[in-house]
């Protein structure tokens, strides 16, 4: 890890104020009701990979993030902190969190928010990217300002983990960095996803549709990917092969035949794509997950009769 400067040293609040402003987003806060004078807080961050950990204490403040400043700078960011002690209030979507020492919550940067902490916290906070975390998004916003008990569920494997790295910010960086990092996004992500299965099982019709709904988005968004299957749909949105299986034989459509048929549908369009011409048909098969340029043929050609090249021909003289 890469510790930031600023380091844990306490400031006055407009050194507070501007760290936490450079440490996460544009924010707006506000000092003690006895003034700033009697202020006391401190930031430390450092980075692991694409994640910001970040510890932060004070003696008091209230702290919002306002549609004014998102409009300033929005990079679509999830916070997810950890109350170490003291006491805080996230606001967001309606909602209140209301968090004790060892509670979790996240909220998002692109929507407006506000903290309320009380004397004396500690929060230490992880943030990154939105797209890190593959589950819908629409789902995610009925999560943000939600308290995650830390002594439940997966909660409890987090919570140690970030108290670690707040402990240390002096670790080397690098790969070893970068893999803790993806392991505070794996796991807040897989918290989340037990808490969205809590409210619709996946093996409740609800559940089936808010799974199909969510398997058929990654298929979409990652079709370019050569290592898409079945099994790394079932890996990635936390249920067995055999549990996905069974959601899409109620579909009528197997998994990796929804895989096969929309890499297809999108290179028949880039074939027939008068701006595309000049592109190779390995590439465009490349492209869209076919590393196997005779298989892709052979595929093409099983389902549209005829070759690709034919096809592109075909199509190019109408």
């Amino acid at each position: 890890m890469t510790a930031e400067p600023s380091g844990g040293r306490d400031g006055t609040f407009a050194e507070w104020e501007h760290q936490i402003c450079r440490t996460f987003v544009p924010l707006q806060a506000r000092p003690p009701g006895d003034g700033a004078a009697a202020f006391r807080g401190a930031v430390a961050s450092a980075t692991l990979g694409t994640v910001t950990i970040a510890d932060v204490t004070a003696s008091h403040a209230v702290v919002e993030r306002t549609p004014r400043l998102i409009r300033l700078d929005d990079p679509e960011l999830y916070k997810f902190g950890l109350q170490q002690s003291g006491t805080c209030v996230i606001e967001q979507d309606q909602r209140q969190a209301r968090l004790q020492p060892g509670d979790l919550a996240i909220y998002d940067t692109s929507r407006s928010y506000r903290i309320r902490f009380s004397d004396d916290f500690r929060m230490t906070v992880a943030m990154f990217p939105r797209s890190l975390v593959h589950l819908p998004a629409d789902q995610m916003a009925s999560l943000t300002a939600v308290r995650l008990a830390g002594n439940q569920g997966l909660a409890t494997l987090i919570g140690p983990l970030m108290r670690g790295l707040s402990a240390d910010m002096s670790a080397d960086g690098g790969v070893i960095a970068a893999h803790l990092g993806d392991a505070v996004v794996d796991l807040v992500t897989a918290a989340f996803a037990q808490q969205l299965s809590a409210v619709a099982p996946v093996d409740s019709p609800a559940g089936h549709r808010v799974l199909v709904r969510q398997v058929l988005r990654f298929i979409d968004e990652n079709l370019h990917d050569p290592e898409l299957s079945s099994r790394s749909v079932a890996t990635a949105h936390f249920v067995s092969l055999r549990q996905l299986q069974k959601v899409f034989e109620a579909e009528g459509e197997p998994v990796s035949t929804i895989i096969r048929n929309r890499r297809l549908d999108r290179c028949r369009r880039d074939l027939t794509d008068p701006r595309l011409r000049s592109e190779t048909i390995a590439v465009i098969g490349s492209r869209w997950g076919f590393a196997d340029a005779a298989h892709f043929s052979r595929l093409f050609r099983s389902t549209y009769g005829a070759s690709p090249r034919e096809y592109r021909l075909a199509h190019s003289a109408t």
